[in-house]
């Protein structure tokens, strides 16, 4: 028996009368028990190891290989950091060439205007030609300037007109450059040649001599830099270079072909007088296939034997450099680290659906399969297909409730569309979508969509975790892994050795209930540092600028539009990952001080026991979610608060949406109601945010400045709804408006008036819907309810905190500190006095003071504790009395009134009355305490997980310089010049991988501070230096496994 199996046993007899066994209780390298028996004469004992075992010890990821100890962004001694300060302090000069540039021009337009008209003459060459510098008396004159190949400009002898080599009668000779050939081919052809920023007509031949290695016409055409429009007879071409342009302003400025044609053919003639041929069709065409080939190119499918048809799914998409990759990036021995550690190589993941993505049905659409089906982001569509068609939908019924993703998974409008929209896999981290992590949504956010598109893009991944952020998560875990037994075996999920944590993204947790936020907060999953697990919302806001072309094109040239969106999106994250690893880490490495250093704080104030007991709950509740949630203060009262009441006002919509007795809108007058109530709360934060003194202060503006847009994008939605289900409030904004003084700025976000019902001025028969003021009514008693409940757990946590203080604290240095803890519970106290506040002005707009009166107003005198004061006050008062003429009988009598005088504040007594004991408040202090405990383990997770992130960046791009190294041993039988096509492209991405690595490690080996400083100055550098090489040139780094 092993030392581990009875480590409390003591030594027994064996059978033998003279021999007995010790069992080890100690724990080292080794396990083994001790025999002891007598010799044959008695007189000694003998002692001998039995059932000796090695242990397996736990490895620290420091150990597994050259990168474990290399430590990024170390914490040294720089002091603090400051974004763009200098460091002498004093003040930048001032010239008016930077403050006011547009000042400086106006005087010198007319300079400019001259030397731009300077350029309609002959210019300094005058009669001169431009290259040997002879007199030309008579003869014609031309120039090239910027005109393009094709063309150029002859002197009419008072203006340059243009004028193309085919009206002079030359012909562009293919194979030599455009020199002549010595045995061309006899026949004159005419093409049109798209080549940015103009459109040529030329005539031309194709070579027919050795130097063309028996070329034929395509490859010719293709060697020049000619892309054809058609593999027979090509009448069009596109240039290499257009192609490169279209396709950036495409992915990245959402230009379509349509209009990226219409400028060249206005740059080519913009006054119409001569016929521009019209090529956009062909352009959307040929750009589609040049695009595909770039993505083959870029993963390295030339390079393979198998040639394409032996790409496998998902081959060719571009892959996260700081997601764990078992056999790329991630050190040997990674699965034999101790469990303190796996967390670091946690695969965490955040999935969404997209309704403005649409696809629409077109009766003239024909048959147009995308380009490699299933080789990059979309799922494969055949197999997606089957599964759909063969799906029965799901009977699930949502136990939560406030917002509409499950609600119309089912029924989402699908009238005419082939697609209601698109749903998406993305590494939550870093913003990357997964491998055919990308699917059309036929009906609706169904599950059988979201659940094939997460399968899909896990194929042949290794993890031992896997956490999962999704708005609807509490729903859609239920049942899912039933679901996935569904599917191919090659698909399913393997959840004995993969644990799956799911999770709420921050800001659509607060649609769900109060019990399901918190207990799918991601704030209380461990491992999964501070992921705010909303990375889908911004990777949306990317993509909808192509909705409204994608809505109308045909299912190949959607699914080929997303391939290439997708990329470009994919390789900015991972080349920009030099700076923003760094930038975060700073961010964290601050935050996670300032956390540790609080729930110290509050740690202090425990006694072991208790702290132990709170401990054990903790790890219970992540056990068995049944179990009492430890991060909820628990409500006895009774009382119902704005959940509830919106739960409740949820279901009478529903009834009379079934009977008849209610229109028909896609949101509820009810939902219109709550989101103005969210808009209070975010205007509420963003005035919090204003008045914080962070360390960082370009991060706390960055912070407001995107609390300030999140507000007005909500707004926007906010006003469509409220011209519905309000009209008279559009008309007192309107008029508010139309008094404001236009000379003064906009107003801020959180100084906009919202004018919900309560807000009307002046409110009349027809200003809003029947039954809106009474549901807003309903909902501010839920705000008061839960504004006296968030009241009474803080200010019991305050009054722990000050009696804490006062009993076990010395000095300056920790009075200083619980000072700092006691104004942050301050600052949650006067947000919860502001809510009731609000609350109750706004329901005696709607009812009157009468019918309000059960809602006392909240005085400032009546925010107290039953003995908050401090424990020195009465002290304070005898010494004030010191050498009075009263009589001690007369102080004690005097004090003794005062305390039975001081009556308890109503708060405490408001909805059926709390007792203020000792029950509430240790759960009060206990919910602080988890929480503290909470923000303070994920923040020094996020730290450790940067640290790695930016280590298995480096690993990858360590381990793709070797993967383009061995492409250049060209296996397969090619021409000796596509062979080194090969093997120089090879070398090239091979070179540009250790080049990004080598740049990354130089500025994360810099400390903290000065890594941010290098980071903002060297961002805008390298990504342009980045796009020159790498897009212009038509290469990349991609991913292949």
């Amino acid at each position: 028996m092993s030392a581990h199996s009875s480590p409390n046993r003591t030594p027994t007899r064996s059978r033998r009368q003279d021999s007995f066994i010790e069992y080890e209780e100690k724990r080292d390298d080794t396990t083994q028990d001790s025999e002891f028996h007598s010799s044959q004469d008695g007189r000694r004992g003998v002692r001998k190891a039995v059932n000796i075992q090695h242990k397996q010890p736990s490895r620290s990821p420091n150990e597994l290989d050259h990168l474990g100890g290399w430590t990024p962004l170390p914490e040294n001694a720089e002091g603090p950091i400051e974004d763009g300060a200098e460091s002498s302090g004093e003040k930048r000069k001032r010239y008016e060439t930077s403050d006011d540039p547009m000042r400086v021009w106006r005087r010198l337009a007319p300079l400019f205007l001259d030397e731009m008209l300077r350029h309609e003459g002959p210019g300094d060459n005058a009669g001169r030609c431009a290259c040997c510098h002879e007199l030309l008396e008579d003869s014609r004159r031309f120039r090239c300037k910027c005109c393009g190949m094709f063309t150029q400009c002859e002197w009419q002898g008072s203006f340059w007109a243009r004028v193309t080599l085919q009206s002079l009668g030359v012909v562009y000779q293919l194979g030599h450059g455009g020199h002549p050939c010595p045995h061309a081919a006899p026949a004159e052809r005419s093409m049109v040649v798209l080549d940015f920023p103009h459109i040529h007509e030329i005539r031309f031949r194709y070579c027919a001599c050795n130097l063309s290695d028996h070329a034929n016409n395509l490859q010719q055409l293709l060697r020049n830099g000619w892309y054809p429009a058609s593999t027979v007879d090509p009448a069009t071409c596109a240039t290499f270079a257009t192609l490169d342009v279209f396709r950036l302003l495409n992915v990245g400025g959402d230009l379509t072909a349509h209009d990226f044609m219409r400028t060249m053919e206005l740059t080519t003639d913009a006054s119409g007088v001569a016929e521009v041929p019209d090529r956009h069709k062909i352009l959307r065409l040929v750009s589609r296939q040049f695009s595909f080939l770039l993505r083959l190119k870029r993963a390295g499918r030339a390079h393979d034997a198998s040639g394409l048809e032996g790409t496998a799914r998902g081959e060719c998409a571009v892959r996260c450099w700081a997601c764990p990759q078992e056999g790329i990036n991630l050190p040997e021995g990674w699965r034999e680290v101790g469990p303190e550690f796996q967390f670091l190589f946690m695969l965490i993941l955040a999935m969404d659906a997209n309704f403005r993505l649409r696809n629409r049905l077109r009766p003239n659409a024909r048959d147009d399969p995308p380009l490699g089906s299933g080789w990059g982001y979309v799922v494969e569509g055949t197999g997606y297909k089957r599964m759909i068609a063969n799906h029965v939908p799901e009977k699930d019924v949502s136990t939560c409730i406030a917002f509409a993703a499950l609600a119309q998974k089912e029924t989402r409008l699908t009238t005419g569309l082939r697609a209601s929209g698109v749903g998406a896999v993305i590494c939550a981290r870093h913003e990357l979508l997964r491998p055919q992590g990308l699917g059309d949504l036929q009906k609706g956010e169904r599950y059988i969509n979201m659940d094939y598109i997460l399968l899909a893009s896990l194929m042949g991944v290794t993890m031992l975790y896997l956490a999962i952020a999704y708005d609807i998560a509490c729903q859609w875990r239920v049942n899912f892994q039933r679901r996935c037994a569904k599917f191919p075996p090659e698909m399913q999920l393997d959840f004995e050795r993969t644990k799956v944590i799911y999770g709420l993204p921050v800001w659509h947790a607060t649609a769900h209930e109060r019990t399901c936020q918190v207990e799918n907060s991601l704030t209380y999953q461990a491992g999964v540092g501070r992921t705010d697990g909303e990375g889908t919302e911004r990777v949306w806001s990317d993509f909808n600028g192509a909705a409204t072309a994608m809505k109308e094109m045909n299912s190949g040239a959607r699914e080929d539009g997303f391939e290439d969106k997708v990329d470009r999106h994919n390789f900015e994250k991972n080349v920009r990952q030099g700076t923003t690893l760094p930038r975060k880490l700073v961010i964290a490495i601050d935050e996670r001080d300032r956390q540790v250093a609080a729930f110290e704080e509050v740690d202090r104030t425990l006694d072991t026991s208790l702290r132990g007991e709170w401990e054990e709950m903790i790890e219970a509740w992540k056990a068995d979610r049944s179990k009492k949630n430890p991060y909820q203060w628990e409500d006895t009262k009774g009382t119902s608060g704005e959940a509830a009441i919106r739960l409740a006002l949820a279901k009478e919509e529903l009834e009379e949406a079934v009977s008849g007795q209610s229109a028909a809108h896609k949101s509820s007058a009810s939902a219109f109601v709550v989101l103005g109530l969210q808009l209070e709360e975010h205007q509420d934060r963003i005035r919090r945010e204003v008045k914080g003194r962070p360390l960082l202060t370009t991060e706390h503006n960055e912070r407001v400045t995107d609390m300030r847009r999140t507000f007005f994008v909500k707004l926007k939605r906010f006003r469509r709804l409220q011209a519905m289900y309000m009209p008279g409030a559009m008309e007192q904004l309107r008029g508010a408006e139309e008094g404001r003084d236009s000379e003064l700025p906009p107003p801020l976000a959180e100084d906009i008036v919202l004018c919900l019902p309560s807000g009307l001025v002046s409110p009349a028969a027809g200003d809003c819907v029947d039954g809106l003021a009474e549901k807003e009514g309903r909902l501010r008693e839920g705000q008061l309810h839960d504004g006296i409940k968030a009241l009474r757990s803080k200010l019991h946590a305050k009054r722990h905190l000050i009696n804490y203080r006062e009993e076990h604290l010395v000095g300056q240095r920790g009075g200083t500190r619980a000072a700092t803890l006691i104004e942050r519970v301050t600052e949650h106290i006067n947000s919860a006095v502001t809510k009731y506040r609000r609350a109750r002005r706004a329901l005696i707009s709607l009812r009157g003071e009468e019918e309000c009166s059960a809602y006392r107003e909240l005085e400032d005198e009546h925010i107290r504790l039953d003995q908050e004061e401090e424990p020195d006050t009465a002290a304070r008062a005898r010494l004030g009395v010191v050498g009075s003429r009263t009589s001690k009988k007369d102080r004690k009598g005097r004090a003794a009134a005062s305390a039975s005088r001081r009556r308890m504040s109503w708060i405490w007594t408001q909805g059926g009355g709390p007792d203020a004991d000792d029950e509430e408040l240790v759960d009060a202090v206990r919910v602080e305490w988890s929480r503290a405990k909470a923000r303070k383990d994920r923040w020094v997770e996020e730290v450790d997980l940067l640290r790695e992130e930016m280590r298995r960046v480096l690993r990858f791009l360590e381990w793709r310089a070797m993967w383009w190294e061995q492409k250049r041993s060209v296996t397969h039988s090619v021409s000796a010049d596509i062979r080194a096509g090969l093997q120089a492209y090879a070398a090239r991405q091979a070179s540009l991988a250790r080049r990004l690595a080598f740049r990354f490690k130089q500025i994360w080996n810099n400390s903290a501070a000065a890594a941010v400083r290098l980071a903002l100055e060297d961002d805008e550098r390298m990504a342009a230096s980045m796009e020159d090489e790498t897009v212009a040139s038509g290469e990349g780094i991609r991913t292949t496994e």
